[in-house]
């Protein structure tokens, strides 16, 4: 088995464990960065091409960050199974965000035989708002340590139309890039491929909100896929029901003096219930 193929299968393993769902059902390079910093998206089915905001902006739509007006923080832990491990941070202040991320699989195999997989990313990214429409770019760096060594990046593209009550939003991976290369000499390209979403707001009542949210996706790389969800906060409390493409999602949050805390599930027939919590800061 090729390096390249051996460190797709098994990222493709750790991603489907940690809860991604279909959204990372694919091997490929950057299965990493699908997983986010954010529970709230995993409770929207990952529908966030058109709601982004805040510290997570940077891993779901950079072109959000053009409207950011305050400093956060955003964290994301995952053990599971006794031994995979996942964990991301994110920064943003106006214009521009971080963020770091994670993934271990813990030693896999027997005591006389196996191995460990371990990767790690970074992204740096910013926005520039245009009138109603923000214009984005992000860069991301890849490293797999063990068990085999390589590295490699990727620039995306990303726009943002914001009407208030409609916001609809597209973001293109992999623009341009550099392949994976690993110390053996083998190379693996990065997946093109475009996202686009549309997310519509309504304030029925005083201090209640409704979002119903859906991405297409695959529109460069088929097949297509398509996610969505629904949002509805009241006052400081939020609830999500969502579909990744593979089944249900769901989540909750709470809001209280610029702290959020956010829970979300989803639910497979073949790995069962897998739960996810992020907690995110603005100041």
């Amino acid at each position: 088995m090729s390096v390249s193929r051996a460190c797709g299968i098994v990222g493709l393993l750790l991603c489907l464990s940690l809860g991604a769902g279909r959204a990372v059902a694919e091997e490929g390079v950057g299965a990493l960065f699908r997983l986010g910093v954010s529970a709230r998206s995993l409770g929207l089915g990952g529908a966030t091409a058109a709601l982004s905001d805040g510290p997570a902006a940077s891993t779901l739509n950079p072109a959000a960050l053009g409207w950011v007006r305050e400093m956060g923080v955003a964290s994301l832990y995952v053990d599971q199974f006794g031994g995979v491990s996942y964990g991301a941070l994110a920064f943003s202040a106006p214009y521009v965000g971080m963020a770091a991320a994670f993934v271990d699989s813990g030693w896999i195999g027997s005591d006389v035989s196996g191995f460990r997989f371990t990767e790690q990313c970074l992204v740096g990214a910013v926005g520039v708002p245009l009138g109603p429409v923000s214009a984005g770019a992000r860069w991301r760096f890849l490293r797999t340590a063990t068990p085999f060594s390589g590295h490699g990046w990727a620039l995306d593209a990303a726009l943002l139309l914001d009407l208030e009550a409609v916001r609809v939003g597209a973001v293109w991976d992999a623009v341009a890039s550099s392949p994976m290369t690993y110390d053996e000499g083998e190379t693996e390209a990065w997946d093109s491929d475009l996202r686009v979403g549309a997310a519509v707001t309504l304030s029925p009542f005083e201090s209640v909100t409704w979002t119903v949210t859906a991405d297409v996706s695959g529109i460069l790389v088929a097949p297509l896929r398509v996610v969505g969800g629904v949002e509805a906060w009241v006052g400081a409390l939020a609830a999500r029901l969502g579909w990744d493409g593979q089944g249900p999602t769901f989540g909750l949050s709470v809001r209280v003096s610029g702290i959020e805390l956010d829970w979300s599930c989803s639910a497979r027939p073949d790995l069962g219930m897998s739960h996810r919590v992020s907690l995110e800061v603005l100041f």
